[in-house]
């Protein structure tokens, strides 16, 4: 498996995940969360910042640009994990974004919910459903 041990590995990295991806648009916000008795909960969110999870995410779900949620199967959160994988070989940097989405793939295999995509293209952008008004209340 591909590991990204220093900064400059890891911009390479982000480079060339955002290369292959046609259409990609760095969004202005975005996280997972999950849907569980008729609410959505986001615990990290990121605004402005963090862009090599958004990629990952943003190939796992077939995100391009705009604002937009998808609700995500598992395996498309293991592909998200598994595409930023590389980059937690990185021992001087933090990767909150990895740690998170596998408690997350975790936590939702044992006790269930359903793990949603947010991106925010625009923060002025109005909320497209109610998950991205859910993420909307987490980061105002």
């Amino acid at each position: 498996m591909e590991q990204w041990a220093t900064k400059e590995e890891i911009v390479a990295g982000l480079n060339r995940l955002e290369a292959g991806h046609p259409g990609w648009e760095r969004p202005a916000a975005y996280a997972v969360g999950v849907h569980c008795d008729g609410g959505t909960a986001f615990t990290l969110t990121n605004v402005g910042e963090r862009i090599l999870p958004a990629i990952a995410l943003g190939l796992a779900c077939g995100h391009t640009s705009g604002t937009a949620t998808y609700p995500l199967t598992r395996e498309q959160l293991d592909a998200a994990i598994a595409n930023l994988a590389p980059a937690a070989a990185c021992t001087t940097m933090e990767h909150p974004n990895y740690h998170h989405w596998v408690a997350l793939s975790a936590e939702t295999g044992e006790k269930g919910g359903q793990p949603v995509a947010v991106f925010v293209g625009d923060l002025d952008d109005a909320p497209v459903d109610e998950h991205d008004r859910a993420f909307r209340a987490a980061i105002s």
